[in-house]
Protein backbone atom coordinates (compact mmCIF):
# COMPACT_ATOMS: atom_id res chain seq x y z
CA UNK A 1 0.00 0.00 0.00
CA UNK A 2 1.87 3.52 -0.81
CA UNK A 3 0.92 6.41 -2.81
CA UNK A 4 0.59 5.10 -5.80
CA UNK A 5 -1.96 3.10 -5.00
CA UNK A 6 -3.90 5.39 -3.07
CA UNK A 7 -3.27 8.36 -5.80
CA UNK A 8 -6.85 8.55 -6.22
CA UNK A 9 -7.96 9.56 -2.46
CA UNK A 10 -4.94 12.23 -1.82
CA UNK A 11 -5.24 15.81 -1.84
CA UNK A 12 -4.49 17.60 -4.92
CA UNK A 13 -3.39 21.39 -4.51
CA UNK A 14 -5.19 23.63 -6.90
CA UNK A 15 -1.76 26.01 -6.46
CA UNK A 16 1.07 25.48 -4.99
CA UNK A 17 1.07 25.01 -1.21
CA UNK A 18 3.17 27.33 1.04
CA UNK A 19 6.13 25.52 2.95
CA UNK A 20 3.90 24.92 6.51
CA UNK A 21 0.82 23.45 4.30
CA UNK A 22 3.23 21.33 1.99
CA UNK A 23 4.77 19.77 5.14
CA UNK A 24 1.42 19.26 7.22
CA UNK A 25 0.14 17.51 4.00
CA UNK A 26 3.19 15.78 3.70
CA UNK A 27 2.75 14.46 7.11
CA UNK A 28 -1.08 13.84 7.09
CA UNK A 29 -1.06 12.06 3.59
CA UNK A 30 1.84 9.30 5.66
CA UNK A 31 -0.71 8.88 8.09
CA UNK A 32 -3.86 8.52 5.75
CA UNK A 33 -1.64 6.21 3.89
CA UNK A 34 -0.87 3.99 7.01
CA UNK A 35 -4.47 4.18 8.44
CA UNK A 36 -5.85 2.78 4.86
CA UNK A 37 -3.33 -0.02 5.23
CA UNK A 38 -4.55 -0.95 8.66
CA UNK A 39 -7.74 -1.16 7.26
CA UNK A 40 -6.89 -3.54 4.51
CA UNK A 41 -5.11 -5.70 6.84
CA UNK A 42 -7.71 -5.87 9.45
CA UNK A 43 -9.17 -8.77 9.74
CA UNK A 44 -7.04 -10.82 7.10
CA UNK A 45 -5.92 -14.51 8.08
CA UNK A 46 -2.72 -13.55 8.42
CA UNK A 47 -1.61 -17.04 9.49
CA UNK A 48 -2.33 -18.20 6.61
CA UNK A 49 -0.03 -16.38 4.74
CA UNK A 50 3.17 -18.35 6.11
CA UNK A 51 0.92 -22.12 6.57
CA UNK A 52 2.82 -23.04 3.35
CA UNK A 53 6.68 -21.70 4.33
CA UNK A 54 7.46 -24.96 5.03
CA UNK A 55 6.31 -27.13 2.03
CA UNK A 56 8.21 -28.38 -1.04
CA UNK A 57 7.87 -29.48 -4.21
CA UNK A 58 9.48 -31.81 -6.60
CA UNK A 59 10.32 -30.18 -10.06
CA UNK A 60 12.94 -31.36 -12.29
CA UNK A 61 13.41 -33.88 -9.53
CA UNK A 62 14.86 -31.46 -7.19
CA UNK A 63 13.40 -30.47 -4.17
CA UNK A 64 12.32 -26.97 -4.18
CA UNK A 65 10.78 -24.67 -1.44
CA UNK A 66 6.82 -23.48 -2.46
CA UNK A 67 7.12 -19.95 -1.62
CA UNK A 68 9.61 -19.82 -4.19
CA UNK A 69 7.04 -20.36 -7.02
CA UNK A 70 3.97 -19.03 -5.02
CA UNK A 71 2.36 -15.58 -3.94
CA UNK A 72 0.01 -15.83 -1.21
CA UNK A 73 -2.90 -13.38 -0.03
CA UNK A 74 -5.16 -13.80 2.84
CA UNK A 75 -8.84 -11.93 3.06
CA UNK A 76 -11.38 -12.52 5.79
CA UNK A 77 -12.90 -14.99 3.34
CA UNK A 78 -10.43 -16.93 1.34
CA UNK A 79 -6.90 -17.40 0.42
CA UNK A 80 -5.97 -16.62 -3.22
CA UNK A 81 -2.87 -18.27 -4.40
CA UNK A 82 -1.11 -17.09 -7.63
CA UNK A 83 0.87 -20.06 -8.74
CA UNK A 84 2.49 -19.41 -12.63
CA UNK A 85 3.73 -22.72 -12.71
CA UNK A 86 1.27 -25.83 -13.49
CA UNK A 87 3.37 -28.44 -11.93
CA UNK A 88 3.59 -26.11 -8.45
CA UNK A 89 0.18 -25.87 -8.85
CA UNK A 90 -1.15 -29.04 -9.15
CA UNK A 91 1.25 -30.05 -5.88
CA UNK A 92 0.36 -26.82 -4.09
CA UNK A 93 -3.81 -28.15 -4.67
CA UNK A 94 -2.28 -31.93 -3.17
CA UNK A 95 -0.90 -29.94 -0.33
CA UNK A 96 -3.54 -27.76 0.39
CA UNK A 97 -6.29 -30.55 0.95
CA UNK A 98 -4.25 -33.39 1.88
CA UNK A 99 -2.13 -31.66 4.50
CA UNK A 100 -3.71 -28.47 5.68
CA UNK A 101 -7.48 -29.98 5.51
CA UNK A 102 -8.79 -27.94 3.02
CA UNK A 103 -11.98 -29.96 1.08
CA UNK A 104 -12.68 -26.73 -0.77
CA UNK A 105 -10.50 -25.51 -3.09
CA UNK A 106 -10.84 -23.70 -6.19
CA UNK A 107 -8.22 -23.52 -9.14
CA UNK A 108 -9.11 -20.51 -12.19
CA UNK A 109 -6.43 -21.34 -14.74
CA UNK A 110 -6.82 -18.74 -16.58
CA UNK A 111 -6.05 -16.30 -14.04
CA UNK A 112 -3.54 -18.79 -12.49
CA UNK A 113 -4.91 -18.39 -9.20
CA UNK A 114 -5.93 -20.85 -6.41
CA UNK A 115 -8.60 -19.80 -3.76
CA UNK A 116 -9.31 -21.17 -0.84
CA UNK A 117 -12.68 -20.27 0.66
CA UNK A 118 -12.65 -19.49 4.39
CA UNK A 119 -15.56 -20.36 7.46
CA UNK A 120 -17.59 -17.05 7.53
CA UNK A 121 -16.38 -15.05 10.70
CA UNK A 122 -18.81 -15.47 13.68
CA UNK A 123 -21.01 -12.30 15.07
CA UNK A 124 -18.94 -11.33 18.17
CA UNK A 125 -15.85 -11.11 15.64
CA UNK A 126 -17.66 -9.68 12.62
CA UNK A 127 -19.05 -6.58 15.75
CA UNK A 128 -15.20 -6.36 17.18
CA UNK A 129 -13.69 -5.96 13.75
CA UNK A 130 -16.54 -3.03 13.29
CA UNK A 131 -15.30 -1.21 16.41
CA UNK A 132 -12.03 -1.82 15.54
CA UNK A 133 -12.49 -0.07 12.04
CA UNK A 134 -14.77 2.77 13.57
CA UNK A 135 -11.86 3.13 16.80
CA UNK A 136 -9.08 3.29 13.95
CA UNK A 137 -11.06 6.23 12.37
CA UNK A 138 -11.08 8.24 14.93
CA UNK A 139 -7.51 7.97 15.83
CA UNK A 140 -6.57 9.32 12.75
CA UNK A 141 -9.13 12.44 13.16
CA UNK A 142 -7.33 12.66 16.81
CA UNK A 143 -3.89 12.24 14.83
CA UNK A 144 -4.68 14.61 12.46
CA UNK A 145 -5.81 17.75 14.54
CA UNK A 146 -2.95 17.04 16.83
CA UNK A 147 -0.66 17.76 13.54
CA UNK A 148 -2.97 20.77 13.22
CA UNK A 149 -2.02 21.62 16.32
CA UNK A 150 1.40 21.43 16.52
CA UNK A 151 1.82 23.25 13.17
CA UNK A 152 0.03 25.92 14.24
CA UNK A 153 2.17 26.31 17.10
CA UNK A 154 4.87 26.52 14.20
CA UNK A 155 3.36 29.22 12.29
CA UNK A 156 2.63 31.60 15.59
CA UNK A 157 6.15 31.07 16.50
CA UNK A 158 7.33 31.88 12.78
CA UNK A 159 5.29 34.94 13.22
CA UNK A 160 6.82 35.99 16.34
CA UNK A 161 10.10 36.11 14.75
CA UNK A 162 8.87 37.45 11.62
CA UNK A 163 9.47 34.30 9.84
CA UNK A 164 5.90 34.32 8.23
CA UNK A 165 3.35 37.40 8.47
CA UNK A 166 -0.06 37.21 9.55
CA UNK A 167 -1.74 37.60 5.75
CA UNK A 168 0.33 34.55 4.57
CA UNK A 169 -0.52 32.64 8.00
CA UNK A 170 -4.23 33.32 7.68
CA UNK A 171 -3.58 31.48 3.82
CA UNK A 172 -2.00 28.61 5.59
CA UNK A 173 -4.16 28.25 8.17
CA UNK A 174 -7.16 28.18 5.44
CA UNK A 175 -5.09 25.65 3.00
CA UNK A 176 -4.57 23.02 6.34
CA UNK A 177 -8.38 23.15 7.04
CA UNK A 178 -9.14 22.24 3.23
CA UNK A 179 -6.18 18.94 4.04
CA UNK A 180 -7.76 18.63 6.72
CA UNK A 181 -11.17 18.18 5.54
CA UNK A 182 -10.48 15.86 2.53
CA UNK A 183 -8.08 13.49 4.75
CA UNK A 184 -11.19 13.17 7.61
CA UNK A 185 -13.64 12.53 4.45
CA UNK A 186 -11.78 9.81 2.80
CA UNK A 187 -10.98 8.10 6.12
CA UNK A 188 -14.56 8.12 6.63
CA UNK A 189 -15.14 6.44 3.10
CA UNK A 190 -12.19 4.05 3.84
CA UNK A 191 -14.37 3.37 7.53
CA UNK A 192 -17.73 2.82 5.95
CA UNK A 193 -16.50 0.88 3.02
CA UNK A 194 -14.74 -1.25 5.47
CA UNK A 195 -17.65 -1.80 8.02
CA UNK A 196 -20.14 -2.96 4.69
CA UNK A 197 -16.91 -5.58 3.96
CA UNK A 198 -17.04 -6.95 7.61
CA UNK A 199 -20.72 -6.88 8.08
CA UNK A 200 -22.05 -7.13 4.68
CA UNK A 201 -23.74 -4.07 4.36
CA UNK A 202 -23.59 -0.48 6.08
CA UNK A 203 -27.03 1.37 7.71
CA UNK A 204 -25.98 4.94 7.99
CA UNK A 205 -26.72 6.46 11.00
CA UNK A 206 -25.94 10.29 10.80
CA UNK A 207 -26.51 12.60 7.53
CA UNK A 208 -23.07 12.59 6.85
CA UNK A 209 -22.97 8.33 6.72
CA UNK A 210 -25.93 8.76 4.59
CA UNK A 211 -24.31 11.43 2.09
CA UNK A 212 -21.01 9.47 2.23
CA UNK A 213 -22.02 6.08 1.65
CA UNK A 214 -22.80 6.28 -2.02
CA UNK A 215 -18.95 7.07 -3.05
CA UNK A 216 -17.45 4.44 -1.12
CA UNK A 217 -17.26 1.77 -4.48
CA UNK A 218 -13.34 2.91 -5.24
CA UNK A 219 -12.31 2.43 -1.53
CA UNK A 220 -14.41 -0.47 -1.29
CA UNK A 221 -13.00 -2.19 -4.79
CA UNK A 222 -9.32 -1.01 -2.84
CA UNK A 223 -10.02 -2.50 -0.07
CA UNK A 224 -10.81 -5.98 -1.43
CA UNK A 225 -8.22 -6.18 -3.92
CA UNK A 226 -5.54 -8.97 -4.39
CA UNK A 227 -2.55 -6.98 -5.25
CA UNK A 228 -0.64 -4.26 -2.79
CA UNK A 229 -2.16 -6.94 -0.13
Amino acid sequence: MDEKTLVDFLFTETADLRSYSDSFESRARDRFISYVKELKDLGSHDEYRTMLHADRVMLEKKSRRLLDYIEVSAFMDRIEIISLNQEVTRQLIEIIKNDKGFETVHHDPAASKVTVPLPPLSTNAMLELKSTTIAKQQQLEKTLFGVKSQTGQQIRAGIEREYIFQPDAAKVSKEIDQIIEHYLTYSKIFSIAKQELIMGNFKPKTPEDEELHPRIGPAKALLEATSGS
